[in-house]
């Protein structure tokens, strides 16, 4: 019972740290792809749309790239309780966070059931800061989730261990459940076969006992429903031209290097969490054979081989699931992304049991006073750490902050510079945008989408030759973009050709019949080619989607006005008023109307 109590004890204060360390996140806005995952996403807010789920256009209206469908129900959930404010996006993912730590607490606990100070461990990945970027960003709650039923899974093996009978059969049918779970929460779990393999070789006896490891039916389920979800991921639920469009990475003496500066990243991030930054430098020959590598990888593979050799089979362990569960993100496989710090959240754990495990060999080297001195600077590193933590959280308060944040870091990201120009368009900063822009374009010329936001910022200040330049350039990189249709309907408006604006963004709604913005748009051209049946029709299919659209309701309310029926234009510029009370077109409509 007193081990229980110390142990519930450290468990409360480890949780505890995580809330101080995160309560600072409430106030923060929706960021990064938040605004597409949830702000703008029309898809959650219908729950109708749940049989779409195993459906190819999950793909095109989640706003996920992949196959993650219970992360898209948990925003179904928020949306419901808490429409759009994004505190409580915030409290949902603490409390993701909060249950992936307590999980993780519970594995430290089954591998040192009578060593509360190994929860040192369990404290660590609570208050991380690379943890910051999977809990301040609301689109990237996968990795909370993954994490979450990822743990769980090994809990319920390392639970069972080597028993039989009818209770460790249902810890480890429990166990696979929530291995799926983490499956269909992000692709990162498909590594879990693997850590299972290698805690039990680690903890088997030589000889017939590591022969025993194999010769469990447990553990080939797990690597069958891997197999299982694998086969259905790139079959049944793969939907080509969703994914985003990647540079290209060189040969395979290349791409090795990338894959150890990917390492080398991650092993600098959890050492030493300095100089932290939601985009890192794009992933090409340069960045193989840049700066730190031949620094980092020796430092990295000496650690390495170090722990393992020296440690225990703790040690041992915690290293093997560091390793082994980065495999999908160390760019063995094409990826956009040199590293980011949300990949860490599951590999963490492994690091944390390497870090407890390293601390508890070596209080046991030492004594007294020495002691004393290695229990005050674990103090003093945790509270660094939490520190580094909470600094973190604030600049993760919006798009600006985060993006100067990332510039200031990583001045060679191309995704930095771009995220950056996107924001200073949002609020009307043209002229910094379009050299933002040009910068992203300068580090990796063969991005489409770089082209396409140029083309954006050129088109509002109003300069449609090159706007249409960048437009046909982002097309020849990515000819079967629908995105360059759109915008270059609105071009055609700009430049007073509604009859092609027209035909272009018919284009689009073929393409993407489920996307409000692209009626919108037809009903505009229409509007300016005096189409009013067209124009009305448009605006009534944007409405069948996005019912809350107040520009759709002016739209249609005009449309109906112009042919002549007033009553039904007044009802529809009212329901655009109630949606859009400081619209002042609107409040000028009414106005004229009620005059005439």
């Amino acid at each position: 019972m007193s081990i229980r109590l110390r142990f519930g004890a450290a468990l409360l204060l480890v949780l505890a740290a995580a809330v101080l360390v995160y309560a600072d996140t409430f106030p923060n806005s929706f960021v990064y792809d938040d605004l597409v995952t949830v702000e703008e996403n029309l898809f959650i807010r219908d729950w109708g749309n749940l049989g779409l789920f195993f459906s190819p256009e999950y793909y095109l209206l989640s706003e996920e790239y992949s196959f993650r469908p219970l992360v898209t129900l948990t925003y179904f959930i928020d949306y419901y309780f808490w429409g759009l404010n994004p505190w409580g996006y915030h409290l949902s993912n603490l409390l993701w966070h909060l249950a992936a730590t307590a999980a993780f607490a519970l594995i430290v606990r089954s591998l040192w059931p009578r060593r509360p100070a190994a929860m040192v461990g369990a404290l660590v990945f609570a208050v991380h800061p690379v943890q910051v970027e999977a809990v301040a960003g609301i689109s990237f709650r996968e990795d909370l989730l993954c994490a979450c039923f990822y743990f769980l899974a090994l809990l319920g093996f390392l639970r069972a261990g080597n028993r039989r009978g009818a209770a460790a059969a249902a810890l480890k049918g429990a166990a696979l459940l929530a291995f799926a779970a983490a499956l269909f929460s992000k692709e990162m779990a498909v590594t879990f076969p693997l850590v299972l393999a290698a805690a039990r070789l680690i903890r088997a006896a030589p000889g017939n006992g590591r022969r025993r490891v194999f010769s469990d039916p447990w553990l080939w389920a797990s690597f069958l429903i891997a197999a299982a979800y694998g086969a259905g991921r790139f079959s049944l639920f793969y939907q080509r031209g969703t994914l985003p469009s990647t540079p290209e990475f060189g040969d395979l003496p290349t791409r090795a290097l990338l894959a150890a500066k990917s390492l080398a990243l991650y092993g600098s991030r959890l050492l030493f969490p300095v100089n932290l930054t939601v985009e890192y430098p794009d992933p090409n020959r340069a960045a193989a054979w840049g700066r730190y590598l031949l620094a980092g990888i020796p430092l990295a593979a000496a650690a390495g081989l170090g722990a393992w050799r020296t440690g225990g089979e703790k040690a041992r362990f915690g290293l093997a699931w560091l390793l082994l569960a980065l495999l999908p993100v160390c760019n063995l496989f094409p990826s956009p992304r040199l590293g980011a710090e949300r990949f860490l959240y599951l590999p963490l754990g492994g690091f944390c049991i390497w870090t407890a495990a390293t601390l508890e060999a070596a209080g046991g080297a030492v004594s007294g006073t020495r002691r004393k001195i290695l229990a005050a600077a674990v103090v003093a590193v945790v509270v660094a750490l939490a520190a580094g933590t909470v600094a973190r959280t604030r600049v993760w308060r919006n798009n600006l902050t985060l993006f100067e944040a990332a510039v200031r870091a990583a001045p060679d990201s191309s995704k930095a510079r771009h995220g950056l120009g996107n924001e200073y368009f949002r609020r009307g900063r043209l002229r910094e945008a379009v050299e933002e822009f040009h910068r992203a374009i300068a580090i990796l010329p063969r991005e489409p989408f770089y082209y396409n936001s140029l083309g954006v910022a050129y088109g509002e200040a109003g300069d449609l030759a090159r706007a249409r330049e960048q437009f046909e350039i982002s097309r020849r990189l990515n000819p079967g973009d629908p995105l360059i249709l759109i915008n270059l309907a609105v071009l055609e408006l700009k430049a007073g050709r509604p009859d092609r604006a027209e035909r272009t963004i018919r284009e689009y709604t073929q393409a993407r019949p489920r996307d409000p913005h692209g009626f919108l748009i037809l009903g505009e051209a229409a509007l300016d080619g005096g189409n009013w049946e067209t124009a009305r029709e448009a605006y009534r299919s944007a409405l069948d989607l996005d019912p809350g659209s107040a520009d759709a309701w002016s739209g249609l309310a005009y449309c109906l006005y112009r042919e002549g029926k007033p009553e039904e234009a007044q009802w529809a510029w009212r329901r655009a008023l109630a949606l859009d009370p400081g619209n002042p077109d609107v409040r000028r409509a009414l106005e004229s109307l009620r005059e005439r």
